[in-house]
Order: C-alpha cells, then sequence, then structure tokens
C-alpha cells in the first residue's frame, strides 16, 4: 500500500458496490474504510392466479426461511358441462389417453374404436361399394374397367367413342323418310319398368287352299219346304285357332268358298241352289247362288258359284265358318251327282 498510496499516485480506486460503503481517500491520514450496511428488509408477498393457488410460509430468517409452495386450482364444473378429466397427484398434474377417448366419437366416413384410440376411415358395406384400402394404407378406387358392350351398342364408353346405338344402316334423319310427327308415329318405345326398347310385334300372315269332293253319293231331293242342307256330314271349313298366328295382334280373316256342283233333273223343276253359310256354330243362313224357276226341259249341268266371309278378331280369338251344300226344291225334283268345294283361307295380322 505505501507504494501505491504513498507521495506518487498510482491507479488504486476502491467503489462501493450494493450493501458496501468506502470512506477515505487511501491516504495515511484518510485511509479508506469499507463497511457493510444494513440492507433493507426482503418483501415476499403471494399472488393467486386462476390456476394456482399461492402459499407463504416462514420469516424469512437462516432458521426460518421464507417458503412459498402452489396448488394448482382445477375446476370441478367446467364450464361446457363435461366432466374434469386433469388429475393432479403427488408427481404432479396427469391425463390419461383413457380419460380422453370417451370423448370423442366417429362421424360419418370416420371410425373410431374407444377401447384402443384408433381412429380409421369407415367403409360402406353397401353393395356396389368400389372403395378399399390401397398397399400405403391410403383410401383407394380401382380405376373402372372398360364398360362390356351388348348388342345393339357400339363405342367403349370413352370420350372418344361413347357408348351408342349401332343402327346397321347408319343414321337417318326422320324426316328423310317421312313427314309426319315422329313422338306421334314412331313405333321405337322405351318400358320404363324394365329399361328395354321395344317396338310393337312384328306382323304375319298365312293362306292356303283346301279342296273338298263331298262324299254325298247321288241323292235325289224331292220338294221341300224351304232350304235343306243336302247332307250334314257334307261341309267345309274355314278355321282360325286362337294366337296360331300371333300371341298380341289382332287377325284380319278372310274365307272363300267356290263351289262346282253337278246336278240333274226332270222337265218342269225348279228349285234353288245355294250355300248354308255357320258361323262359330251358330244358326245356319242360306246364301242362294242358282235357280231354275221356270218350267223347262230335263237337264244335266255343271255350275261354278263362289261365297265368302270375312271378320276382323281381336287377339287371342278363334274363328270357324262352314257352308253345307243346301236346296230348296220347288217342283219335281233334283240329284245330285257331285259338290265340290274350293276353300280359300287368308289371314293377316293387323
Amino acid at each position: 500500500m505505501s507504494t501505491c498510496c504513498g507521495p506518487t499516485r498510482c491507479t488504486c480506486r476502491l467503489k462501493a458496490g450494493p450493501g458496501v460503503t468506502v470512506d477515505g481517500n487511501g491516504s495515511a491520514s484518510l485511509p479508506y474504510v469499507v463497511s457493510a450496511g444494513a440492507a433493507e428488509p426482503t418483501a415476499v408477498r403471494a399472488a393467486d392466479t386462476a390456476t394456482i393457488d399461492t402459499e407463504i410460509t416462514g420469516t424469512g430468517t437462516t432458521a426460518d426461511p421464507y417458503v412459498v409452495s402452489s396448488a394448482v386450482i382445477l375446476d370441478p364444473a367446467p364450464p361446457g358441462g363435461g366432466d374434469q378429466l386433469i388429475q393432479s397427484g403427488p408427481d404432479g398434474l396427469s391425463l390419461e389417453c383413457a380419460d380422453v377417448r370417451t370423448c370423442f366419437t366417429g362421424g360419418d366416413g370416420i371410425a373410431y374404436d374407444e377401447a384402443t384410440g384408433q381412429i380409421s376411415a369407415q367403409l360402406s358395406d353397401g353393395a356396389g361399394n368400389a372403395v378399399s384400402f390401397g398397399t400405403d394404407g391410403g383410401l383407394f378406387v380401382p380405376p373402372a374397367a372398360p364398360p362390356e358392350v351388348g348388342c345393339g351398342l357400339q363405342g367403349d364408353g370413352t370420350a372418344a367413342t361413347p357408348l351408342a346405338a349401332f343402327p346397321i344402316a347408319g343414321e337417318q334423319p326422320w324426316a328423310d323418310d317421312w313427314d309426319c310427327d315422329p313422338v306421334a308415329n314412331s313405333t321405337l318405345k322405351c318400358d320404363p319398368s324394365s329399361g328395354a326398347l321395344w317396338t310393337p310385334p312384328e306382323h304375319a300372315s298365312a293362306a292356303v287352299t283346301i279342296q273338298q269332293s263331298h262324299p254325298m253319293g247321288t241323292p235325289t231331293v224331292a220338294v221341300t219346304t224351304g232350304f235343306v242342307t243336302v247332307d250334314s256330314s257334307a261341309f267345309a271349313e274355314g278355321s282360325y285357332t286362337a294366337n296360331s298366328l300371333s300371341a298380341c295382334r289382332g287377325i284380319s280373316f278372310d274365307t272363300a268358298f267356290e263351289g262346282h256342283v253337278q246336278v240333274s233333273w226332270p222337265a218342269n223343276a225348279q228349285f234353288e241352289l245355294g250355300y248354308a253359310i255357320q258361323i262359330n256354330g251358330g244358326a245356319l243362313a242360306v246364301r242362294v247362288l242358282y235357280g231354275v224357276y221356270a218350267n223347262g226341259p230335263a237337264r244335266h249341268e255343271r255350275h261354278s258359284f263362289g261365297v265368302s266371309q270375312a271378320a276382323v278378331l281381336p287377339p287371342h280369338t278363334g274363328y270357324v265358318v262352314r257352308v253345307y251344300p243346301a236346296v230348296r226344291v220347288i217342283a219335281g225334283s233334283v240329284t245330285f251327282q257331285q259338290w265340290i268345294t274350293d276353300t280359300n283361307l287368308i289371314a293377316v295380322t293387323r
């Protein structure tokens, strides 16, 4: 100190820190006096918050120091109305995963397992669902397979070649052939119950010619009261069996009978020849086809004549027409050598 603090000036300096005072200038007559002053007493105050309850114990001395402790405040009735799940234990606050799992539920498209806490996508088990889990665990929809093209269609369903009807003769506007309303006159329709396209049943027709020689022998018929059939077993028949040509459409049925008769009669005989027509087993109605009404010589002749019957039949309807050789003898007698009938049948769907 003598060297530093003697007559020669030195760089020794003292500075008081907190709680310390320095007096003097370091000279022999006024040396430094360093002393520690009494510090201000330490003030400690406990302050609570909404989540912390704070407590201070002790007096702040070495023997009884201050002890500051805090307890967490847990709301017993959360404002949302749920249960308080946070627990306070000897090792601190805790919240178990199992306690939280019951708070979650799975919505649409989500599967949730409360036991494990696993959340996953829920796949619908509805028929035709193509969504599945891919190899990477993500949702996967396989690319759609090209549609199978059935009869009457063309194209593969792509934008380049979309599915379309397959008209064998190609496309053609309705107006190229018809000048009527297509909505009112086209026969192509769609069945709403099946989605199938349909057109009316096809038309059909049939025709046949039958020749019959009636096995009457050579009967002689004397004067009659009105017309009589020559032989009830001698008849020509034209019939249509229901649904034999079409089970859907009505039928236009035409029957034509052409008779060839060979008869002889004595002098002064008078008579009429005809067909007795019967429809569907009903009463006989005679149509006169040839007659001799004046006295004359004995004769032996062949004559031809015809009669026809037509009808329009609704679906599922049959029809039977029979013709019997008939005669009305006014005077004398008539002998039949032969009676032949050619029967022409024509059936056409409507």
